[in-house]
């Protein structure tokens, strides 16, 4: 089967299949690549990566360690940099494993090798930056819970309403105005490989979110109740 009769079979599918690929043309070999960036299982590791990171100020309060460790001369916001820090070395650690992986497929698949590697490595960095909002966003609801469960159970409602709503502005018209409220909908890695740049706005939501949401749980958390 040639690349026009795998484009015609896709375009033969629903849409509401279609939107998993958030319209790629996955005959293509930036298409296809692209396509495992959004990936449920690549979305699935980075997501619990980047969440159960963000939590664990409030795994910290609900044990008594953050008590503790804030018993000496260390600031709460110190504290929650560290915890941040952790969570961003956790979701480039997931990043950079799933980056070799395709690096490995551009070097043996002869398909995927019209894909160039600088585009690639253009691909992850706004991937590592959505979920590091993600993180930040957990971070941020982590500063007002005084339990893990509770604020991994923010941020994965956080990312999954994200993801849905991408997901139906795609499918159905009267959700599509919404679709820009979704972070999800600011990276589409396949026209990021196929172009070899990443527009603008996908710079400033992606780095805006992550930066906002840590900034807020940096300033709720110098100022919060820390024992358990």
């Amino acid at each position: 089967m040639d690349e026009n009769q795998i484009r015609s079979l896709v375009e033969s599918l629903p849409p509401a299949l279609q939107a998993f690929v958030k319209g790629s043309d996955i005959a293509s070999p930036s298409g296809y690549l692209g396509s495992t960036f959004i990936h449920p299982i690549t979305l699935s590791l980075m997501a619990a990566a980047a969440i159960a990171g963000g939590a664990a100020s409030a795994r910290d309060v609900e044990t008594g360690v953050a008590e503790l460790m804030l018993s000496r001369p260390l600031r709460r916001t110190s504290w929650l940099g560290a915890e941040l820090m952790a969570m961003l070395v956790q979701v480039t650690i997931v990043a950079v494993m799933g980056l070799i992986g395709a690096l490995i497929a551009i070097s043996t698949v002869d398909a995927l090798a019209p894909v160039a590697i600088g585009s690639l490595l253009l691909t992850a960095v706004p991937l590592w930056l959505l979920f590091a909002g993600i993180g930040a966003v957990t971070a941020l609801a982590a500063s007002f819970s005084r339990t893990g469960a509770k604020a991994i159970g923010w941020g994965t409602a956080f990312a999954l309403v994200a993801y849905a709503l991408d997901y139906l502005a795609q499918v159905w018209g009267v959700a599509e105005p919404l679709g820009p409220l979704s972070v999800m909908h600011w990276y589409r890695p396949a026209t990021i490989l196929g172009q070899g740049i990443v527009p603008g706005s996908t710079w400033a939501v992606l780095i805006g979110v992550a930066v906002v949401a840590a900034g807020l749980a940096l300033a709720v958390t110098s100022r919060r109740e820390v024992a358990p």
